[in-house]
């Protein structure tokens, strides 16, 4: 039984034979439905999906607009030294998989979507995503768990079934497994090399890349799967035969298709039923009407709930094995953990992500002050701060934690963006639009944070503020053709900025965090080069700023060197949600602006793009032209291999890592802590050919099944969005949506209620706000910060009361104006709502123009033709 049936939510849609060869008159029956399926099953259904051409171009010109904005295009057309990966010139790649539309080359949608995935998959950037279409649903596993582990740590790594190494474990040792040895008569390291290669995406190195596909503690206490058990994006094939060294030969077993239900679809019963759905956003026409709204006195009991009521999630909740039992320092509702390991004086942080996800940025920051202040109090000489499985969070966090453990150092943190005409459109209107605004306007903290207006961050070059956008746009930065801006930084003196952020406050910390709690020489940080987006800043902080050492563990079977921080080191991951928004508002500041930039329309259900906005630049790189750090080789100090007493025992991984930096340098892998450049491999850039179709089984599609009459259009209807609508049970939320408890500002006050949350998958990372989360029955949702004014009501102090409640005043006189009951605050919306349910619209607070005057969002989408979105 696959370890992580839980996660799924298992709504049946339908079950039906395989498609066979079919004219377009006729529907192609579909066998996609909730659960774990045979591959080969779900691979039919999704290519039995037709493909419409002008759809697909349409996407294709808005992923090519968004892409502009993409930092590092120069960069990965022509990588420099040192860059493990090959290029790919990505605009190249959108233009030809245009003409490959023009010609015909697509059969179905499955292929189509899958060219596109694979483009940008190739920029091997963890902040360029794309979620939806039929490809959004799925992932493919194989039905083994494995884990590569050197069993005296010296010895190159082999590939074991995970549930061997446990059983090795349990007997102490008494009954050494099998190695892999083979995988369908391939080499074993070269099969799951290719394999990472096509589906270990967003990764700088293939040791990274390798790591992903094994099964680690840390990703399992997040609620995470690795990727070769439950996260390939790409058809494998049918079967998978696994050989082992001791001459065992396993008979051929189905590869697993896990459908990660979006909630309610209704029945999907042809090849345009599933295109319909996923690619357009329509129900069938058969999908039974959302039922009415909970009652009145439902939401009445709902909205008393006290806003000191328990977290929806226990971190004691999740599997955790791999990690000691009882925490010496935890955050509340949170994965952030502290270990005081006594006979080896070690204090251990682990920080599976800087999570500032409703309102916990403040807790976060005083759990790491807690941990420095009690390990110091126990006598503990070193730390180890473990980054295993940490993908990012907040910028922001990551400099308050590095400044908790260097309080005299000022981290430059400096980034920069790709120089455009539409970025300059952008900036050239907000910059000067907000500052000309009062700061008791409506917009101005709502703006203080928009990427668009500079004034509010600093140069990095002279430390102050800049004063016009043209003095940010304008530098001689330039590489490959593309020009960059001058680069900019946090403020560390403005607090309003960091609140409204990132919800961090910092008058409730102990101000005797200016001692410095540890040496730079008695921290290591600890990563398994899986280490992403703010993650690889705060250890760009602490290791080129502060000088603690790196240790990294794991990566391929071979000797040598590995980088600490192998996930993207871009800045500031971007969503082309949050672009349209930007672009909208500037065009209302200054309709002269409508020209500057393309049409944003299109059909296609997008539920997440995201794109690198800035580029990390290293403190102290004084080239006129400096290299974003995506493309500097930095190793770290020191490379282990997991065995099998570290592998999934982190209190054994934690000594084993100290051991190897202050004791025992033998530990460290062979050649990996020379000093060294570490050129690239020579690989062939990633060219457009690799786009076209090549699926695994020969093009024996119906003709006619990219034919729109294939039941596209037939009989549907828009979703409707229902986001924050009160509920009691997932049947009562409809589409992408399902019911949970989550906290929402209510009217100005912090409350845990019951609403329907977007649904997500975190193979696919579909969140446009915030991050993908577990709840307690372990279905996924998105769960992000909230509208920060809310976040006043969590200080509990005088000085604040009397401003909290003029705060719900102003709430509750919004929700009157609008003619409601009450509005709720959640993942960058407001959901108002009169209390018998009847009534209801969602608002956008992102803009704040005009006084307070929202973009309003009348619950349904904007459908113009085939359904723009």
């Amino acid at each position: 039984m696959r370890r992580f049936l839980f996660l799924l939510s298992l709504t049946p849609v339908l079950v039906a034979s395989a498609p066979s060869s079919t004219s377009a008159a006729t529907p192609n029956p579909t066998v996609c439905a909730g659960g774990v399926f045979p591959a080969r099953t779900v691979y039919d259904c999704l290519t039995s999906v037709p493909f419409n051409p002008a759809v697909g171009s349409r996407l294709l010109k808005y992923v090519n607009d968004t892409v502009q904005f993409h930092s590092t295009l120069a960069y990965l057309a022509n990588p420099p030294p040192g860059y493990q990966q090959p290029g790919v010139d990505l605009v190249a790649g959108l233009s030809q998989l245009q003409r490959n539309i023009d010609e015909g080359a697509f059969v179905n949608e499955y292929d189509f979507e899958a060219a596109l995935h694979r483009l940008l998959h190739a920029g091997h950037d963890d902040h360029l995503r794309l979620a939806g279409g039929i490809l959004s649903p799925f992932a493919f596993g194989s039905p083994r768990a494995i884990a590569s582990v050197s069993l005296d740590g010296k010895e190159l790594p082999k590939v074991y079934f995970a549930e061997d190494l446990f059983a090795y474990e349990a007997s102490d040792g008494s009954s050494e497994p099998s190695a892999i040895a083979t995988i369908n008569d391939q080499d074993v390291v070269e099969y799951l090399t290719e394999f990472a290669a096509v589906n270990a995406a967003g990764k700088l190195e293939p040791h990274a890349e390798w790591n992903m596909l094994m099964q680690s503690g840390a990703l399992d206490i997040q609620g995470y799967f690795e990727v070769f058990y439950s996260g390939a994006t790409f058809y494998p094939g049918e079967s998978i035969a696994f050989g082992l060294e001791d001459g065992t030969v396993l008979e051929p077993e189905d590869w697993d298709a896990l459908y990660f239900s979006p909630g309610n679809t209704g029945p999907l019963e042809t090849g345009g039923d599933f295109y319909n759905f996923f690619v357009l956003n329509r129900l069938p026409a058969s999908y039974t009407e959302m039922p009415e709204p909970p009652s009145s006195s439902t939401l009445i009991a709902e909205d008393t709930t006290s806003s000191s009521a328990a977290p929806a999630s226990s971190p004691t909740e999740l599997p955790d094995t791999a990690y000691p039992r009882a925490p010496d320092v935890m955050q509340p509702g949170g994965l952030l953990r502290g270990y005081f390991l006594n006979e080896s004086s070690l204090a251990v942080l682990t920080i599976t992500q800087f999570d500032s996800s409703v309102g916990i940025s403040n807790s976060f920051i005083a759990t790491v002050w807690q941990f420095l202040q009690r390990s110091r109090r126990a006598g503990l000489r070193k730390v180890v701060i473990d980054l295993q499985q940490n993908s990012g969070g907040h910028p922001l966090l990551a400099l308050e934690i590095f400044r908790l453990f260097f309080p005299s150092i000022d981290p430059l943190a400096a980034s920069r963006r790709r120089a455009h005409p539409m970025a300059d459109a952008l900036g050239s209107t907000l910059t000067p639009y907000w500052q000309n605004l009062t700061t008791n306007h409506s917009a101005y903290s709502t703006l203080l944070t928009n990427e668009w207006v500079v004034a509010s961050r600093l140069d990095a070059d002279t430390g102050q503020k800049f004063t016009a956008w043209d003095d940010y746009f304008h530098s001689p930065a330039s590489y490959g053709g593309d020009h960059f801006t001058n680069s900019e930084r946090y403020d560390p003196l403005n607090h309003l900025f960091a609140l409204e952020a990132a919800g961090i406050t910092t008058d409730n910390l102990n101000s005797s965090h200016s001692t410095q709690p540890y040496e730079a020489e008695d921290i290591i940080i600890l990563t398994d080069g899986l280490c992403s987006s703010t993650c690889a800043l705060f250890t760009e902080m602490m290791h080129h700023e502060a000088g603690v050492q790196t240790v990294v563990v794991g990566g391929r079977p071979n000797p040598g060197p590995m980088q600490a921080a192998g996930g993207t080191r871009g800045a500031a991951s971007y969503s082309a949600r949050r672009l349209d928004r930007d672009i909208s508002t500037a065009q209302k500041i200054d309709r002269s602006t409508r020209g500057q930039f393309p049409d944003r329309r299109y059909d296609f259900l997008i539920t997440g793009l995201t794109i690198n906005l800035r580029d990390q630049i290293r403190s102290g790189d004084d080239e006129a032209s400096p290299t974003p750090l995506q493309f500097q080789y930095e190793a770290a100090n020191c490379r282990i291999f997991y065995t099998p007493k570290t592998w999934y025992n982190y209190t054994n991984l934690w000594t084993y890592a100290a051991d190897a930096i202050w004791s025992d340098p033998g530990l460290c892998v062979a050649t990996s802590t020379d000093d060294h450049t570490h050129p690239a491999p020579h690989r062939q850039p990633y060219t457009v050919d690799t786009t076209k179709p090549g699926t695994s089984k020969p093009v024996d599609y119906p003709p006619q099944s990219n034919d729109p009459s294939n039941d596209i259009f037939s009989g549907v209807r828009h979703t409707t969005n229902y986001d924050l609508r009160p509920c009691n049970e997932d049947s009562d939320c409809t589409g992408r949506h399902l019911c949970r408890e989550v906290e929402v500002c209510q009217n100005g006050v912090l409350k845990p209620l019951t609403r329907c949350i977007q649904s997500c998958s975190n193979i696919h990372d579909s969140c446009d706000y915030g991050s993908c989360k577990f709840d307690r029955i372990r279905s996924v949702f998105c769960n992000g910060l909230m509208n920060s004014q809310c976040l006043y009501m969590q200080r509990d102090t005088e000085t604040y009361r009397g401003e909290s409640d003029q705060w719900v005043r102003n709430w509750s006189n919004l929700a009157n104006f609008r003619g409601f009951d009450a509005c709720d605050a959640y993942n960058g919306f407001e959901y108002c709502y009169t209390l018998d349910g009847k009534k209801s619209k969602m608002f956008s607070w992102e803009d704040g123009l005009n006084n307070g005057e929202y973009v309003v969002h009348d619950g349904e989408d904007d459908h113009d033709g085939l359904g723009y979105v």
